[in-house]
């Protein structure tokens, strides 16, 4: 765990991590970074791509920064747009969708230092940006 300190990261510090299928994500800070116990950054999904069907180990916040998506969870999906907000709590089966005609940029905020993902289709749980966290796993 690092210290926890206060920093500044500009973009050329900032990781980014291939999902798959055009899909990026920016890792700001974490535990492994910061030392906090939140981890936050940016995904962006090209237009007509999706993420799996998943859940986390923490709780998550979305925040729509650009573009027009879907939310699916509960079998259900609905819309979200710029500044607007999706909680999901840990253990919620759940996935984005990017709906809109622009890349989708969402921020993302879980509430844990170290986040894992499990796959509904598979059971599978990879660690958060780890090699097997891909948008569309087998893809």
């Amino acid at each position: 765990m690092a210290e926890k300190r206060a920093m500044v990261r500009t973009l050329d510090a900032i990781d980014e991590f291939d999902r798959g299928g055009g899909v990026v994500t920016r890792l700001f800070c974490n535990e492994g970074i910061c030392g906090a116990e939140v981890t936050t950054g940016t995904t962006t999904l090209p237009v007509g791509k999706s993420v799996a069907l998943h859940h986390h180990n923490c709780d998550e916040q979305i925040v729509i920064l650009q573009g027009n998506a879907e939310t699916e969870f509960d079998g259900e999906r609905r819309p979200v747009g710029p500044m607007e907000v999706v909680y999901i709590p840990a253990g919620q089966v759940h996935c984005f969708h990017n709906v809109g005609d622009e890349p989708l940029l969402m921020l993302f905020i879980y509430d844990a230092g170290e986040v894992t993902r499990t796959f509904a289709a598979t059971g599978e749980t990879v660690v958060h940006l780890g090699s097997g966290d891909k948008a569309q796993p087998g893809a």
